[in-house]
């Protein structure tokens, strides 16, 4: 692995954007040795300890703890702060920040751009999605089928968490319906529920739901997570970049979002270090600004920008190739796209641009749930991600939270001010000072419960990414312009999550004056919403930060951007890969789908490069 600033070579392959999707296509070509050109827009500077050591310090001296709060922001490879989204969402003007908000709902999930990508602040969750989620249309009536089946992606699933190295117990997985190959098992022992886990599971076990006119079963299960733990069958965890026997398991310090200190989650910079110099060459602080297209449809090559110094200026380049591969983030990838003018003859481009819209209540336990210890989910409530109700109103995921309320008044600072009227607490806002303030907090913190509800999106092409010629940032380059907006099938579930929220809670004993259903006061994304009861209810969500969509993957060319292999249905030597390939969202975080169909996108990148 070199780096490089102005390479002269023809490659093999060159792959724009060096997150976990870019590191995967690098490592599987280079491991048949071809020559790939790695370029990133960001810095490097996690590939060193002592460099992502100043990531760990930016992180203990922001006053904001928000996901990307230990990386320094890049003026010449810019990345949306969540403080910047809600000042849009309330009116502030669009040239705050770098993503452009038009609503009607503000799509209020963060991405980073940086060498390692949005795998240095994401939360590690792998599960893989269901059988029934690729043909959701078939079975209940909505969204679309995918080109591939679950069968089909079953040896990649497989590839990739040992690639990543998966915590998980297979038993609890196969219990939610998903099948594995005879034998198999992941390279890691789960990683142990929580006690809050434990309490809940407790207390819910034998609990019944009804969604649809269904009874649905309450089953707390351990979630599959790209965090070290115990290794099975001889597998070696793979410790920190440059400094390796740190972070060979899981230490619990609570900070997994924005980063974990000693990098015992997985995050792509540990696939790049460990690339073959001799087949890949990594440009970093290199923007690529357009796929240029040649007389028989076939890209020649790309145009970058780069820059020695972050908003300093900028020296053009190019480079060539056999083939190219976009394999940055579902944003920039459609940004990219749109600015070369590539692979839109359907006009699928941008569009179908999907979260999961987050949603989460809160409650204070009689007793003490040992709240802040560990990773922020160990289990969830899984049994719920699929049922007949999915041709009605969408299908979730349960997050139960290990720290306390966190994104609901931000503890401790929230607990500590108090100052948001809808949310119980005292603090300073009462004046609570000294030792009465520090029994109160030392009482009311470890009981602190916070349930999520990480809810299906459907496809829907109104929900897009465009670009402006309104819009550039420092360098000139285009800002993403995001139209967003959640369908009543989404909205519809929020109403179920709050009588799914109110049985746990019952069932743990909760008084209803400490279980709190209503969203935090000043929610940008606030909705007062007519449900299928006639009864109108106040609902809010947040963003999950799983941007999916805006490439779709599909079997015709008149509507998706690329075939069942991620391969441009408009430019036979252009594979445009990750989160933005997958046509739905289901329920499950997509980066373990998005490695997995990455992955046999790259077997056939190498049928062309043989």
């Amino acid at each position: 692995m070199t780096a490089a600033r102005r390479p002269t070579e023809r490659f093999d392959a060159i792959v724009v954007g060096a997150g976990p999707i870019g590191a995967h296509v690098a490592k599987g070509l280079s491991a048949q040795r071809k020559r790939v050109l790695l370029i990133e827009a960001g810095r490097a500077s996690g590939l060193t300890w002592e460099g992502y050591r100043s990531y760990v310090e930016n992180y203990h001296t922001a006053v904001v703890k928000e996901p990307n709060s230990p990386y320094p922001q890049n003026e010449s490879a810019p990345s949306p702060m969540a403080a910047d989204i809600l000042r849009i969402q309330k009116g502030t003007p669009d040239l705050v920040g770098y993503q452009v908000e038009r609503g009607p709902q503000g799509f209020g999930s963060t991405y980073l751009r940086s060498l390692g990508g949005t795998s240095l602040h994401w939360l590690g969750t792998t599960p893989r999605h269901l059988p029934n989620d690729f043909r959701i249309n078939t079975l209940y009536g909505v969204g679309v089928d995918w080109p591939v089946t679950y069968d089909e992606l079953q040896e990649y699933y497989c590839e990739a968490e040992w690639s990543i190295g998966v915590s998980a117990n297979r038993d609890d997985q196969e219990k939610l319906g998903v099948w594995f190959p005879e034998g198999y098992d992941y390279p890691m022992e789960r990683i142990p529920p929580s006690y809050s886990d434990q309490v809940i599971a407790e207390a819910t076990a034998g609990l019944k739901v009804e969604l649809a006119g269904r009874a649905y079963a309450v089953v707390v299960s351990s979630l599959a997570q790209a965090r070290n733990s115990i290794p099975r069958k001889g597998y070696e965890p793979v410790g920190a970049v440059g400094n390796p026997e740190m972070g060979k398991r899981c230490e619990g310090n609570a900070s997994c979002i924005p980063i974990c200190p000693v990098q015992a989650k997985y995050s792509s910079l540990k696939t790049i270090a460990a690339l073959d110099p001799d087949y890949v060459t990594i440009m970093t602080q290199t923007v690529v600004t357009k796929l240029t297209i040649g007389p028989n449809g076939r890209i020649d090559g790309v145009e970058y920008l780069q820059y020695d110094e972050e908003g300093g200026p900028t020296s053009p380049g190019s480079a060539t190739a056999t083939i190219f591969v976009v394999a940055g983030h579902a944003v920039e990838n459609a940004k990219l796209l749109l600015a070369s003018g590539a692979a839109n003859s359907s006009d699928q481009v941008g569009r179908n641009l999907m979260d999961h819209p987050f949603f989460y209540t809160w409650a204070l336990a009689r007793e003490s749930m040992g709240s802040f210890r560990g990773p922020g989910q160990t289990s969830g409530i899984e049994s719920l991600r699929d049922g007949e109700f999915r041709s009605e109103f969408a299908a979730f995921r349960i997050d139960l939270g290990n720290w306390g309320w966190d994104i609901v008044n931000f503890p401790p600072n929230g607990d500590v001010t108090g100052v948001n009227p809808s949310v119980p607490g005292a603090g300073l806002a009462n004046n609570m000072f000294g030792r009465r303030l520090r029994s109160y907090l030392g009482d009311t913190l470890p009981r602190q419960v916070r349930i999520g509800f990480d809810i299906e999106q459907l496809p829907e092409a109104r929900n897009r990414v465009t670009i402006s010629r309104e819009y550039k940032d420092a360098i000139g380059c285009f800002r993403p312009v995001i139209d967003y907006s959640v369908s009543d099938y989404t909205w519809q579930a929020m109403v179920e999550a709050i009588g799914i929220s109110r049985a746990v809670y019952q069932a743990m004993g909760i008084p209803d004056d400490q279980t709190f259903l209503k969203p935090p006061a000043n929610l940008p994304d606030e909705r007062n919403f007519r449900a299928r009861d006639g009864k109108d209810h106040l609902l809010h969500f947040v963003g999950a930060g799983h941007h999916i969509g805006t490439h779709r993957m599909g079997l015709s060319r008149t509507s998706s951007v690329v075939d069942r292999n991620s391969r441009s249905w408009d430019h036979e030597n252009l594979y445009i890969v990750g989160c933005g390939s997958l046509p739905t969202t289901a329920t499950a975080n997509p980066t373990l789908t998005a490695i997995a169909t990455t992955l046999m996108s790259v077997k056939d990148m190498l049928t062309q490069l043989r």
